[in-house]
C-alpha cells in the first residue's frame, strides 16, 4: 500500500475516481489505515503513561502517516468539488489544494510504519544515534572544507583570462562555488560546473582527493559502532525472554 501510493504508475488510480481500478484500489487502501488506526489506538490506550508515548517520536510519525487519509476523506465527503487532482490543481492556490497537497505528502511517512518491524533498521539507527559525535565532526569537517575549497576556486576561477575567445567561468559566485565544492568533496561529481584554468583543474582534483580522505575516516568508525551495536543488540535479544529491539 505504501509503495502504490507513492509511485507515479498508481498515483492516477488512487485520484482519478472514473479510473476502473479507483474503487479497488482505495477499498484496499482504507481496510490497510483502518487496521493502522486500531493499532494506533490499542497502542495509545495499554500504553502505561500517555505522556509518556506521546514524547516517543515513532508515535507522532505513525499519526502523520494517518492522519491525511481521514483529513482526504473528509474533504471529499464534504466537499468533493475542492478535491481535483495534481494536475488539476496545479496551478491553483486554494487553501484546501494546500492542505491535501501536505496531506500527500505526509503519507511517505507510512514507510516509517516498517522501523519498529525490522531489527536491523532499529539497529542501523541506534548505530547512527551512538554516533552523533564524529557525525558532527564529520559535518562540521565537510562544512570547512566546503568553504574552504569554494573560496579558493571563486578567486582562482575570478582570475582574468589572457586571451579574448576563452570560455566563461561557472564560478560567479561564492555560493555557487560552495555548491560545486559540495559536489567535489563529497565525490559526487555532477559535472554541472567545471573549472576551466589549469590551476583551477589542479585544486579540483586536490579537492577530490581531499574529499575521499575525509569521508572515508569517520565511515570506518560508523561501520564499527555498527558492528558493535549489531553484536550488543544480538546479545541483549539472546539473553532476554521476550527479545526484539526497543527504541
Amino acid at each position: 500500500a505504501v509503495v502504490s501510493t507513492q509511485s507515479t504508475g498508481f498515483k492516477k488510480h488512487f485520484e482519478n475516481e472514473n479510473d476502473p481500478y479507483y474503487s479497488h484500489l482505495f477499498g484496499a487502501n482504507s481496510v490497510i489505515m483502518v487496521y493502522f488506526t486500531i493499532d494506533y489506538f490499542l497502542r495509545l490506550v495499554t500504553h502505561p503513561s500517555t505522556k509518556e508515548f506521546f514524547k516517543m517520536c515513532l508515535p507522532w510519525l505513525d499519526l502523520l502517516s494517518i492522519l491525511p487519509f481521514y483529513i482526504e476523506v473528509t474533504m471529499k465527503v464534504f466537499s468533493p468539488t475542492s478535491v481535483p487532482s495534481n494536475e488539476e490543481a496545479s496551478g491553483s492556490g486554494n487553501s484546501a489544494i494546500v492542505v491535501l497537497r501536505i496531506c500527500r505528502i505526509f503519507r511517505v511517512t507510512r514507510v516509517f510504519k516498517f522501523a519498529r518491524r525490522s531489527e536491523n533498521l532499529l539497529i542501523l539507527i541506534k548505530a547512527v544515534a551512538n554516533t552523533y559525535k564524529e557525525l558532527i565532526l564529520l559535518s562540521g569537517v565537510v562544512s570547512l572544507a566546503v568553504v574552504s575549497f569554494g573560496s579558493i576556486m571563486y578567486t582562482i576561477e575570478s582570475i582574468p583570462k589572457p586571451c579574448v575567445d576563452c570560455e566563461k567561468t561557472q564560478f560567479n559566485s561564492i555560493l555557487k562555488s560552495c555548491w560545486w565544492a559540495v559536489i567535489t568533496v563529497t565525490t559526487v561529481g555532477y559535472g554541472d560546473m567545471i573549472p576551466i584554468s589549469t590551476l583551477g583543474k589542479c585544486m579540483g582534483s586536490f579537492a577530490v582527493f581531499c574529499g575521499l580522505i575525509i569521508i572515508a575516516l569517520p565511515a570506518t568508525i560508523i561501520v564499527t559502532r555498527f558492528s558493535e551495536e549489531y553484536e550488543r543488540t544480538k546479545m541483549q535479544n539472546e539473553l532476554s525472554p521476550a527479545g526484539g529491539v526497543s527504541m
